[in-house]
């Protein structure tokens, strides 16, 4: 019988009058990753919290490591390390990477060498070695996330309870913090995790699906999955299921629409930024047509926030050109900033104001009272799902609802072009859906222009054109469908395996020169160029069973990761 690193059992949690976690009970067992999902508000993150022993709860039986809870939570926390939701959470700012690594080492006891050593890999796994004298302010939102893991790792703890964290981290990078993942979990460590990343779940050995603070699954991923269809076709139907609801999205009547005149919506010129002797972009240059969605993709620091900051006038471009709506930046940014609304990747609203305090503020900046403001405003409630609440403070809503006011509150004054800085980053997969039916809508009813950088890469199937990026150049740019045919020209098609043991299957196969990766219990291997009948027999010699279950589909966070790879060793 396994052992278990974690035992809850008839789990209740209440804030006030809202009861947050429901009776629930579920199991860990020792040297397993353990996935929570659900929507957000389902009661995950203090689930997280109180594991990690720093949330008292009301009643229930809660046992870490051999220790009962509340009285052995501290003892517990010698052997635990836990990662809150939230970007840069567990980080100091005014400290270097480096330095942020050295006092969380000294806080945890480790000595000088061993810290070296482990810090020597997570920085090389996480592509965070080639800043680690830089302070963390001056990070990008991604690489600040994973600093964060390579702090919550460097005391190689026996459990590590992780809340949501890749948000924000690139496609690349996640792949590769999972590779790092098994390989603590092949050495004993256990993991509990939470993610809006439905492929990320797959990867779990287990999994709860936790809805309105109960849980109505528990199990193996693949006992939802089948054969038939992923994690997140699943999420939608049990969610319909146990939550009937209808989202209704109905355009503001005053909203205008934007017809084509032949003016692009934008035009970016060989634009270049520096700070300092760093060069954050470089020689980028495109255009983007009226009532056009317009994907900017990269991994974390390649430039895209700082691009756009450029384009909205937060930063001043080193050089370049660049016309919105027809007007040159540099010589009419005050015109332009009427005609644009601007949703940042770390700031859109105040926390500490109320939901009709942050919709009068923004109105206030715009301009905007009576009759038109008031209409404008029912619509924001509307698409956030808010009506009625407007005296709940910001940080009191569910990351998904809060998305969706700051999209509203950026629309209030109806601008052409909207940009949007990874607008859905740790949104559960039913808001991200939400999300982007009004983003859709606006483009195609009302003629808006949108320019949205993301790191689900099942959103870029929304966007008309993708521009990628890598080290602050343009990689790549076309339709979706247009970069996956180039990748199926370059690596051949991609075949869906079914191997056991898989890590074993996987190691053997990149070690004959293959490429290939896990999503759940199968293995994607690109074909081009592979002896599948050789390659059986190898596998087969060394154990390991192999059935070739066919095409898989290519998806964009293939062709993303093909062409970063790609740009890399060029």
């Amino acid at each position: 019988m396994a052992t278990l690193a974690v035992e809850v059992a008839g789990l209740r949690k209440v804030y006030k009058k809202r009861e947050a976690v429901r009776g629930i009970s579920l199991t860990v067992e020792e040297g397993e990753i353990f996935g929570l999902i659900g929507p957000d508000g389902a009661g995950k993150s203090s689930v997280m919290k109180i594991l990690a022993g720093v949330l008292s709860f009301n009643s229930g039986k809660v046992r870490v490591l051999g220790r009962d809870y509340p009285k052995g939570a501290e003892d517990v926390k010698k052997d635990l390390a836990f990662m809150p939701q939230g970007i840069g959470l567990n980080l100091y700012t005014d400290l270097s990477v480096w330095e942020n690594i050295e006092f969380f080492a000294h806080l945890q006891g480790i000595s000088p060498s061993t810290r070296d050593e482990r810090a020597r890999r997570l920085l090389k796994a996480t592509g965070l070695a080639p800043f680690e004298n830089r302070l963390v302010r001056h990070l990008s939102g991604g690489m600040q996330q994973k600093l964060g893991l390579c702090c919550a790792l460097m005391s190689h703890p026996r459990l590590l309870i992780l809340d949501e964290p890749t948000t924000g981290v690139d496609p690349l990078s996640r792949r590769e913090f999972w590779d790092l993942l098994f390989d603590f979990v092949e050495e004993g460590m256990t993991v509990i995790l939470s993610t809006s990343y439905m492929d990320e779940a797959e990867r779990c050995h287990r999994m709860a699906f936790m809805i309105d603070g109960s849980i109505i699954f528990q199990g193996d991923p693949q006992e939802l999955t089948g054969t038939s269809y992923h994690l997140e076709q699943a999420f939608f139907r049990i969610l319909k299921e146990e939550r009937p609801q209808t989202f209704h999205l109905a355009l503001p009547s005053s909203l205008p629409s934007q017809k084509k005149d032949g003016v692009p919506a934008v035009v970016v010129k060989n634009l270049s930024k520096w700070f300092d002797s760093f060069r954050a972009v470089d020689s980028l240059s495109f255009t983007i047509e009226k009532r056009e969605i317009f994907g900017l993709l990269g991994p974390n620091g390649a430039g895209k926030t700082t691009a756009i900051k450029s384009m909205v006038g937060l930063l001043e471009p080193t050089g370049g050109e660049i016309a919105i709506a027809g007007l040159n930046r540099r010589s009419q940014l005050g015109d332009i900033k009427r005609h644009i609304g601007y949703m940042s990747q770390k700031f859109s609203l105040y926390r500490d104001l109320t939901v009709s305090e942050n919709m009068e503020l923004y109105a206030t900046l715009y301009g905007l009272s009576g009759r038109e403001l008031k209409e404008r405003k029912n619509w924001i409630l509307k698409i956030a799902d808010l009506a009625g609440q407007e005296k709940m403070l910001v940080r009191d809503i569910p990351l998904g609802v809060k998305q969706r006011l700051a999209l509203g509150c950026s629309l209030l004054h109806f601008p052409r072009v909207l940009f949007l800085d990874e607008p859905t980053s740790g949104v559960d997969p039913q808001a991200r859906k939400h999300f982007w039916e009004i983003i859709t809508r606006l483009s195609q009813e009302k003629g808006l222009t949108f320019l949205v950088t993301t790191h689900h890469l099942v959103e870029a199937e929304y966007c008309h054109r993708l521009a990628l990026m890598n080290q602050g150049r343009l990689v790549a740019l076309g339709s979706p469908q247009e970069l996956r045919e180039r990748v199926i020209r370059e690596k051949g098609e991609m075949l869906e395996l079914l191997a056991q043991p898989q890590r074993k299957a996987l190691k053997l196969i990149k070690s004959l020169g293959h490429q290939a990766y896990p999503l759940g219990r199968l293995l994607r291997l690109w074909g081009k160029g592979v002896p599948l009948d050789r390659l059986k027999k190898r596998l087969t010699e060394e154990g390991i069973t192999l059935e070739i279950r066919g095409k898989a589909f290519i998806s964009m966070e293939d062709v993303f990761i093909h062409f970063m790879e790609q740009n890399t060793h060029e």
